[in-house]
């Protein structure tokens, strides 16, 4: 009789054990509310493409209020503060920009993935690794096509924070890295270590109305890879004295690229394609009824993919 019950709890112990282990999309909710609800503090590694900085974070939730200070540690000093709804870029010279809403930084990546997977990734628990001396269960986030990049992330055992990401090509090698090297939960924050310095100015950043006169170009993307759809379109504007800029974006939920179209009058501007780490930027000039354009495609796309987009952009001057 002890034997046979012995037997039995051998036959159902790993089911039971498999059956509570959390399933990768548990752990994408668990680490986008570490990130929000947790104090901690650390320095991290930011590779894009060649370029490797350092930066350090402090993270903490006051009074109910989501406090965070990224800091460049080498290079020039630039710090990005977001406390509650604002969010501050303190430049060297002393003066702050205001920016309209959280750029996300390094870690956009997690926000994004814990909001919603698109259906053209899969989500796989990848084993188990080390990150900054802490043991992490490892996510690979794999494309369905070629049109997109995957990702690879490395989630805390313990506290469930992003660790470590990796935005990946369709060989494997990584193209944007970020990874903590020294971490540290629960640290003694307060509102002092999120204080600005005292300014000596403020940079405003010029807002384009929508109903601008000069706002007359509608883009038309006639072909997008699965999944990609239109964003709001804005304008922008390049230089000073210089018309504006009908910037149109489009994402996947992951993936994002913008498309930037400004009429040109002569044959002088430059066409080419340039890539730095995930971020490829592809500019053509474009031929229309309605004159000569420069069409730009900025956006962590395969550069294959950007130029099939950018080969199928048609502009309309809704003048003509």
């Amino acid at each position: 009789m002890l034997r046979a019950l012995a037997l039995s709890l051998t036959l159902f112990l790993p089911l039971a054990v498999k059956a509570e282990a959390p399933s990768a999309s548990d752990l994408l909710q668990q680490m986008a509310h570490a990130s929000r609800s947790l104090d901690y503090q650390g320095r991290f590694l930011y590779q894009f493409g060649a370029e490797v900085s350092t930066m350090d974070i402090r993270h903490a939730v006051i009074d109910g209020k989501e406090y965070q200070r990224l800091t460049h540690l080498d290079g020039r000093l630039v710090e990005v503060l977001r406390r509650g709804d604002e969010v501050l870029c303190l430049h060297p010279d002393g003066s702050l920009t205001r920016l309209a809403h959280d750029q996300g930084g390094p870690f956009n990546l997690g926000e994004r993935l814990a909001r919603d997977v698109p259906e053209q990734y899969n989500v796989l628990v990848d084993g188990d690794s080390r990150v900054a001396g802490r043991i992490a269960t490892v996510l690979r986030v794999a494309p369905l096509d070629t049109h997109r990049y995957g990702y690879r992330l490395w989630l805390d055992d313990d506290s469930h924070l992003l660790l470590k990401s990796e935005t990946v090509d369709g060989s494997g090698v990584a193209l944007e890295r970020v990874e903590f090297v020294t971490l540290a939960l629960a640290p003694r924050l307060s509102q002092s270590d999120f204080a600005a310095p005292p300014s000596s100015h403020e940079n405003a950043l010029q807002e384009v109305p929508g109903n601008t006169p000069d706002a007359h170009l509608a883009l038309e993307a006639q072909w997008l890879p699965g999944g990609f759809e239109a964003m709001q379109e804005d304008w922008r504007r390049s230089e000073k004295n210089r018309a504006p800029v009908a910037a149109q974006g489009y994402s996947d939920g992951l993936a994002t690229f913008t498309v930037f179209v400004e009429a040109v009058s002569d044959g002088s501007v430059e066409e080419g394609v340039s890539r730095v780490g995930p971020t490829v930027a592809v500019s053509r000039r474009l031929t229309a009824p309605s004159g000569a354009y420069l069409v730009t495609l900025v956006g962590e796309i395969p550069q294959a993919t950007a130029e099939r987009v950018i080969g199928n952009i048609r502009v309309h001057d809704n003048r003509h």
